[in-house]
């Protein structure tokens, strides 16, 4: 029996949860986001706290061996390039 395929949409919040184990992630591509968009007229500190999420997944990231291809200009989705396996030697 073969295995679904993993989505290449990451939530940033199950990354900073520990629900996602990004160590056996097969692809070398992914994109983080927020689990819904952001709505016009929500507010400044509900924009602020979003991007904070998605941030914070991309900094945790980084220590484990992804980098930052580019950010969406509302900041609600990451696109992230695994650089080396997490634990290799630099």
């Amino acid at each position: 029996m073969t295995l679904p395929r993993p989505p290449r949409r990451v939530i940033a919040d199950d990354v900073l949860a520990g629900r996602v184990n990004i160590d056996a992630y097969p692809f070398r591509y992914m994109y983080l986001s927020i689990p819904t968009p952001i709505r016009p007229g929500s507010g400044r500190a509900e924009f602020d706290a979003r991007v904070d999420v998605v941030l914070s997944a991309v900094e945790l990231l980084e220590t484990r061996g992804w980098e930052l291809v580019n950010l969406d200009e509302l900041g609600q989705i990451a696109f992230m390039r695994r650089v080396r396996s997490y634990g290799a030697a630099e």
